[in-house]
């Protein structure tokens, strides 16, 4: 039984940096002892800000001012590109029987808004296509989505014929022979440690009081606050503390959901710099609407903060 808790955020994006980094050795067709500074690092494989920070020592080891894989990112990358050798003269074969069979399978049901959904067809094609699996996923390499991994408990390459056992997990090698695959992105850096507002109504004060936040590779900081600067991803500690400090009133569970998703949403690189700004003061207009809506029709003798 797969343990759901042994596949993190963090072990899913490092299976896919250790992939970006064997697929780019082989394309270079470098030496494994090659050494880097860190923004060779960031451009070649992929790494954004937050890699750097807590993930690099995992495929890295130090070599004076330089870094080269340490020994078990090299056996890894060995593996992978002699198995991805030996697939690619099956890889074309592969991907055309897939395409034949899951894929127009796959083709169907979109068609049909998956009414005609049927599991003992899709069991009967994933039995037919398991040496086709393991040729495709060595052959190509793919980048998979994290909640694939992190949902399944799964990291492909521990098993790779079992981790394919699901219609999602297909459905993503289908899109990454036709194009339309996971890609790796260091977009999200673009929206980090960069200036922006938040303007929240106080009915202590009677009117708006504009908070300075940036985005930072571990959540949000609250600049010029007496209660501190460092936020987590869903506004716990200066943010909140700076809010409570006025006795603003605000639905704390909502806020809080609604800032880690736009922080995933940014790191992700899906959010431009201005599209971020908009979307955080739409959560600070929501907690203003919240702030007003408990003063309105308050007697005046009742003075309640």
């Amino acid at each position: 039984m797969n343990d759901l808790r042994k596949v993190s955020e963090d072990c899913a994006r490092s299976r896919n940096l250790r992939i970006c980094i064997a697929k780019e050795i082989g394309r270079r067709g470098s030496s494994l002892n090659e050494t880097y500074d860190i923004p060779e690092i960031m451009e070649r494989f992929c790494f954004c800000e937050r890699d750097v920070k807590y993930l690099l020592k995992t495929f890295f080891r130090s070599e004076g001012e330089r870094y080269i894989l340490n020994v078990t990112t090299q056996e890894f990358v060995k593996k992978a590109l002699l198995a991805h050798q030996k697939a690619l003269p099956l890889l074309g074969e592969a991907e055309v029987v897939f395409l034949k069979t899951f894929g127009r399978y796959c083709d169907q049901l979109e068609q049909t808004h998956y009414y005609k959904f049927d599991c003992c067809q899709l069991d009967s094609i994933y039995k037919d296509l398991h040496n086709v699996i393991y040729i495709l996923h060595w052959g190509r390499l793919p980048i998979i989505n994290k909640y694939l991994m992190i949902n399944s408990g799964k990291i492909p390459e521990n098993n790779v014929v079992d981790f394919y056992d699901h219609y999602h997990m297909l459905q993503a090698m289908l899109s990454d022979i036709r194009g339309e695959g996971e890609k790796m992105t260091t977009k999200g850096d673009e929206t980090l440690d960069k200036e922006m507002t938040f303007s929240v109504y106080t009915r202590r004060w009677g009117h708006n009081d504009v908070y300075n936040i940036k985005r930072t590779v571990d959540g949000w900081n609250l600049e010029s606050s007496t209660n501190g600067s460092v936020c987590e991803k869903d506004g716990t500690g200066a943010l909140f503390n700076t809010l409570e400090h006025d006795s603003v009133f605000y639905p704390k569970e909502g806020v809080e959901f609604a800032l880690k998703e736009l922080w995933m949403q940014a790191d992700e690189g899906a959010l431009t710099l201005k599209e971020l700004q908009d979307r955080l003061q739409q959560i600070a207009d929501w907690i203003s609407v919240v702030e007003r809506s408990v003063g309105e029709g308050q007697p005046d003798w009742v003075a309640y903060y």
